[in-house]
């Protein structure tokens, strides 16, 4: 139930934002490619892709099982930049580095840059499959 209040504090928290502006068109085909549960399973990574009325996306990202109480979810706003979903580096309050999810054929990557002197290299790649409900 913790879980549960803490992805609503930080959906809030999120929402609170200046989001880019995207068509229509944009956001259903976004929804068709990326929307849903998704994960890899050796990692025990999940992804919950959902999109919200400010035409931005909210991911929630969690290793294990949803339901466990030392399980921490973290939340990112992602905006669509034509086919991907992109979560801009974050230098001032999270210092969080530049990352995109794509989708390739069934699966998701979601891969992040480094910050600093890494920051122009992708040092982070992890698939995803659609989570089977």
């Amino acid at each position: 139930m913790r879980n549960l209040g803490l992805m609503f504090l930080l959906t809030v928290i999120l929402t609170n934002r200046n989001a880019y502006a995207q068509t229509k068109a944009d956001i259903r085909y976004a929804k068709r490619l990326f929307e849903g549960n998704w994960i890899n399973k050796k990692a025990k990574r999940h992804l919950s892709i959902s999109f919200d009325y400010n035409d931005y996306v909210l991911i929630n990202d969690w290793h294990g099982k949803f339901s466990s109480d030392n399980n921490t979810i973290d939340a990112y706003k992602a905006f669509i930049e034509k086919e991907k979903l992109v979560m801009p580096e974050e230098k001032e309050d999270l210092h969080a580095p530049y990352c995109e999810i794509l989708r390739k054929g069934n699966a998701l990557l979601y891969r992040c840059k480094g910050m600093g002197p890494t920051a122009k290299v992708f040092i982070d790649e992890i698939w995803f499959v659609r989570e089977k409900e």
